[in-house]
């Protein structure tokens, strides 16, 4: 009990979103000890597990993502659209890193009953995005801008049904430094210089 005690006091707070097997054992929890700690704290139902070494006391997909070394991964795709009002549609997280497949593999990952999107993206396509608060935490994701041209990137099989939402939400100044900025092929510039004139 004094070692649970110990990883709820460091851990269980509201702006803590996640926290891992190394930090447990950073509080001088004898390893063999801590990983049985930690399979029956999933077990009761006091915290989840995120992925392998990494767990949470919020039971919040969205906690996913901070599994990921800092200022490598946002959430994108048609799950931005949504978090920007572009979409109705509450669809699955979907995160876009550079650290896949290094740190992570791309795939789907099941986290409370919720499947959690992972694409690799190259390091010189990442970027543009913007921290929305939610709960105690903020979340990196793409602006609008950065959204289009990735679902463009991706082809998003969705993309007619947030389209002209999330044209109304674009800033012609953005999406020109998108393009200007960022070496998407020619067929994905091609259509933003095409939103560009649409809404100029």
């Amino acid at each position: 009990m004094k070692y649970v005690g110990k990883i709820r006091k460091y851990f269980n707070r509201p702006d803590k979103p996640v926290f891992s097997y190394y930090e447990v054992l950073a509080l001088n929890i004898p390893s063999g000890y801590a990983k049985l700690l930690l399979h029956n704290m999933v077990r009761r139902g006091e915290i989840i597990r995120l992925r392998k070494g990494w767990y949470s006391f919020h039971r919040d997909p969205l906690a996913f993502i901070y599994t990921l070394p800092p200022h490598t991964a946002y959430y994108g795709l048609g799950f931005a659209a949504y978090m920007h009002g572009a979409w109705v549609q509450v669809p699955n997280p979907e995160i876009l890193t550079y650290a896949a497949p290094r740190k992570i593999r791309t795939g789907i990952h099941v986290v409370l009953e919720t499947p959690v999107i992972v694409h690799g993206i190259a390091r010189k396509l990442f970027g543009s995005y913007t921290l929305v608060r939610h709960n105690h935490w903020l979340l990196p994701i793409s602006t609008p801008e950065k959204t289009l041209a990735d679902m463009l990137y991706f082809d998003y099989p969705f993309l007619d049904e947030v389209l002209d939402e999330l044209i109304a939400r674009i800033n012609v100044g953005e999406l020109r430094k998108i393009i200007a900025e960022y070496p998407y092929p020619e067929r994905v510039k091609r259509r933003l210089k095409t939103v560009i004139k649409q809404i100029s």
